[in-house]
């Protein structure tokens, strides 16, 4: 993998996403354009459009020199992430229409595995990857700091994660309220999702995901939300939790304005444990180990109740701000 590059605006949600909440979207992608909310009460909540023309997607949700880790001494050329993140991102808009065509002419019969779960890993790399989620990310991928490359060609680009040259990095630090320590830690975790995991092919990213898919400890559910109008929200977080119990995990993500996809991970072995006798917790394993592993993929359309739950939990634990193709994005 080429690590050299000379991106210096690097975004933490990749405007093929925002251009899917684009405002116009049939512009010219320089020209496109996304409305940018200010919150200013996440109880209520209460919103504030900054402005009535919306901000150019090509310099929002992007910070300067954000995963650069080493900058030549001309400063054009810089060693960052931006060409692992595109392998990730160049697939996204395929992924995305495909999956939204087959639900909208309810060709629910189609395979959508391969959808479902490439969303899955471009998504959770957007967890993985912003800047306002670095203390999360570090308790949730931290272990990866532990380890070190193998081979030559990944300890380069690694010693330059350690020694490189960063004169961005205290400004970097003092935006995102962390120490430099975690800064990185955060780019060590970052290179080490890249590195393979010795599982054929796979990528440490993908093994994660893998495990998450096949692991038969889990049941996993899938809900595609679908609207008529655009009104879903886009987080400066890239994704919001829908629950929190014990031995489950949800994650909601936008799709597009007109689109949010749901994930649940549930963990039966830990849920049922909890309430059934041993002897009928052995049997019920056992009878599991039996059936075929699928994912459950529901979908809806125009439901406003899961709209209206999506949207405050974007707003509720966005960090400061939330995007949308539509002035009136519907909350209530």
């Amino acid at each position: 993998m080429t690590w050299e590059n000379n991106t210096k605006s690097q975004h933490f949600v990749s405007q093929v996403e925002q251009r899917f909440n684009a405002l116009n979207p049939n512009a010219a992608t320089k020209n496109q354009r996304i409305y940018d909310f200010e919150i200013i009460n996440r109880e209520t909540p209460e919103l504030r459009l900054l402005s009535h023309n919306g901000q150019n997607i090509s310099r929002t949700l992007a910070y300067s020199d954000l995963y650069s880790f080493e900058l030549e001494q001309d400063k054009q050329i810089r060693n960052n992430f931006e060409n692992a993140f595109y392998r990730y991102e160049k697939d996204i808009k395929t992924h995305t229409e495909n999956l939204l065509q087959k639900l909208i002419s309810r060709r629910i019969d189609i395979n959508v595995n391969d959808e479902v779960v490439n969303l899955f890993t471009t998504k959770l790399l957007n967890c993985a990857r912003n800047p306002f989620s670095i203390h999360k990310m570090l308790n949730t991928f931290g272990a990866l700091t532990d380890y070190l490359p193998t081979s030559p060609e990944q300890q380069t680009p690694f010693n330059r994660i350690l020694n490189g040259s960063k004169p961005h990095q205290k400004r970097l630090c003092h935006d995102f309220g962390i120490s430099e320590t975690e800064y990185e830690q955060w780019l060590r975790m970052l290179f080490m999702l890249f590195i393979p995991s010795g599982e054929g092919d796979l990528n440490m990213l993908e093994s994660i995901v893998k495990t998450g898919f096949t692991d038969p400890r889990f049941e996993i559910g899938v809900l595609v939300s679908l609207y008529s109008s655009p009104q879903c929200l886009l987080s400066d977080r890239s994704f919001s939790s829908n629950i929190e119990k014990p031995g489950m995990d949800g994650f909601d993500f936008n799709l597009s304005s007109k689109a949010f996809i749901r994930y649940m991970f549930a963990n039966i072995d830990e849920i049922v444990s909890s309430c059934k006798p041993p002897e009928i917790l052995s049997a019920f394993k056992a009878e599991r180990k039996k059936l075929p592993r699928q994912i459950q993929l529901n979908y809806c359309f125009n439901n406003m109740e899961l709209l209206g739950g999506f949207n405050r939990n974007v707003i509720y634990q966005s960090n400061r701000h939330v995007y949308c193709a539509s002035k009136t994005p519907f909350i209530f």
